[in-house]
């Protein structure tokens, strides 16, 4: 995998080589664990992964991230787009919080394997961690790709994350339709942000 010849990759904050690197490696954990347990689809691993990952920085183009901040990825899976944000700004805080067992091993494997830095692997859903105390308003942003409708999941999300902080929605399709339920509930001032023709995410400001 080659994402370093991508013109995303003309983003100042990130630094090629170092990101190039670890999409390899992450790459090649991803295409062995696959053998083990269905991590991604069955389609050619490499593209997929390529596409993800690519997808998953875009909105760095236009929505600012501190290099410092606390970053909770929900619903994780396979580290998407948790991961390639890591790769892309190795200085974050990155909690990836994946309920299923099998895909937590592969990514506490993944971040000892790439040996990242304030990295933490969290077993549980994110309806029980909204629960306690010591989450409450803890990151600067979270992102959630393929876990539900936006406003159904955003109650859960919304208080862990800082008075200023976003939520970023990673979607499809039903990118207007969610953007409109959000709007229509008047919950926080939202931003669409477009990826490709297929993908988007929406930005929703936490007050």
């Amino acid at each position: 995998m080659n994402v370093s010849k991508h013109k995303i990759l003309n983003l100042p904050i990130v630094d090629k080589s170092y990101f190039n690197n670890c999409c390899q490696a992450y790459s090649q954990l991803v295409s062995h664990w696959n053998t083990i347990t269905n991590l991604v689809s069955s389609r050619s691993v490499d593209k997929l992964l390529t596409d993800w990952i690519i997808e998953s920085i875009t909105p760095l183009k236009e929505l600012a991230v501190r290099s410092d901040a606390d970053v909770l990825d929900v619903g994780s899976g396979a580290g998407i787009p948790g991961l390639p944000l890591k790769f892309a700004l190795p200085d974050i805080r990155l909690t990836l919080l994946e309920p299923k067992r099998k895909k937590a091993a592969f990514l506490r494997r993944a971040v000892d394997e790439l040996k990242l830095k304030n990295v933490k692997v969290v077993c549980q859903r994110v309806e029980e961690v909204s629960l306690l105390e010591e989450w409450g308003r803890s990151f600067d942003l979270a992102t959630t790709r393929g876990t539900g409708n936006a406003l159904h999941i955003l109650p859960y999300i919304a208080p862990l994350v800082k008075p200023g902080g976003s939520v970023w929605f990673y979607k499809g399709k039903k990118t207007k339709r969610e953007a409109e339920e959000l709007n229509r509930a008047a919950m926080s001032p939202i931003r669409i942000v477009k990826i490709s023709d297929k993908l988007s995410v929406i930005s929703v400001e936490v007050k």
